[in-house]
């Protein structure tokens, strides 16, 4: 698989931007604000359908502009298949594959399949529980596009359950009738569960062997930590449906006095330790740096070795915190079959032991 060429349009700080790569390794060199972040922005929005820097679509399209285009070439299998997605600040945005319209935006997913690092993905190891369920869920669209959709159902069924606990203890409404909307979240929340033990048993080995390739020293863990008792059959939803009903149960009366769903995947954790010890509480940042690192190579691996074929790996300043060994070291984590697009503010980041193709950023604003 192979990102042939990505063009935006008043996306970001963008008006107009064209630009063709090659199977090598690309460094995009360029200024702090220069727009070289915002091309990996633009190659993660034709994967996955959304931003790694903010949850609105609407901060991707250039100020004072109504709407943003991301075009994206993808070579695969001998194929070039053309992904064009239109970002708007009202309405309701349109999206063509190979120049016809689709009928659902995620009817793209799966055209191109990427990972990203970048800066912001210290979060998944420091920030809160729901960076991490973000990243997984990430991984598990990435590998099965269905559950981009399985997702979207998990939390409609949870606005509207909440919405129905909130009223009746508000005095509102009656609760009579919960028992459908429980069967309701838990239809794709079994789905999820099981696609997230899936994910993470994947993510685990991969994550850890990144981990010491690049840093060495301390040993890395990652685990699942779901909001409902764990099955012995992690990869079936029938248990896990099992499992999330009788948790439900068991809390009813917890839900309805505080007017909130307690039970289910929207409370799941990732479990990240270094040395033992959790690493949102007690990593460095330049612990903190590599553990991002690794989940995305270890995610990179995962996904590689599912579809048979190596994603897009998307490198925001991935230099940056590591000192020389280390750079040397990522150089040679990184897998070689795969087309790498990296960012550096300054050139002398790039480890020696990388042969790259460097771009100017601001020569493709001439």
């Amino acid at each position: 698989m192979r990102l042939a060429t990505i063009e935006l349009v008043t996306f970001r700080s963008w008006k107009s931007l064209a630009m063709r790569f090659d199977e090598r390794v690309t460094a995009l060199v360029g200024r702090n604000g220069s727009g070289k972040t915002s091309v990996l922005e633009g190659a993660w929005y034709a994967a996955s359908l959304g931003s790694h820097r903010t949850s609105a679509d609407a901060a991707l399209v250039k100020q004072d502009e109504a709407s943003a285009v991301v075009r994206a070439e993808v070579e695969r299998n001998s194929r070039v298949e053309r992904i064009e997605l239109e970002i708007v600040t009202k309405g309701r945005a349109r999206a063509k594959l190979g120049g016809a319209p689709v009928g659902r935006r995620r009817d793209v997913l799966g055209v191109l399949k990427a990972s990203i690092f970048a800066p912001e993905r210290v979060a998944v190891v420091r920030e809160d529980p729901g960076d991490r369920r973000r990243f997984v869920d990430e991984i598990l669209i990435q590998l099965h596009p269905r559950y981009h959709g399985i997702i979207r159902d998990y939390e409609r069924a949870l606005r509207q359950r909440n919405t129905l606990l909130r009223e009746h203890a508000a005095g509102r409404a009656s609760i009579d009738g919960i028992e459908a909307w429980d069967e309701a979240l838990i239809a794709p929340g079994a789905e999820l569960s099981a696609g997230r033990a899936k994910a993470v048993a994947m993510l685990s080995p991969r994550a850890r062997d990144a981990y010491q390739a690049v840093g060495g020293g301390p040993t890395f863990s990652v685990a699942y930590a779901p909001n409902v008792p764990e099955p012995e059959q992690r990869d079936d939803p029938g248990a896990w449906a099992r499992s999330m009903r009788a948790r439900l149960a068991e809390r009813h009366s917890d839900e309805v006095i505080r007017g909130v769903t307690l039970v289910g995947p929207h409370r799941d954790d990732l479990s990240i330790e270094i040395a033992g010890m959790p690493a949102r509480t007690h990593a460095s940042h330049g612990e903190g740096w590599l553990a991002a690192l690794a989940l995305v190579l270890g995610a990179h691996a995962a996904v590689a070795d599912a579809i048979g074929e190596e994603p897009v790996l998307l490198l925001d300043d991935p230099f940056t915190l590591l000192d020389p060994e280390r750079r040397a070291r990522m150089a040679g984590a990184l897998p070689p079959d795969a087309q790498i697009v990296l960012t550096a503010a300054d050139p002398r980041e790039i480890p020696r032991e990388l042969s790259v193709r460097s771009v100017n950023v601001e020569d493709l604003r001439a």
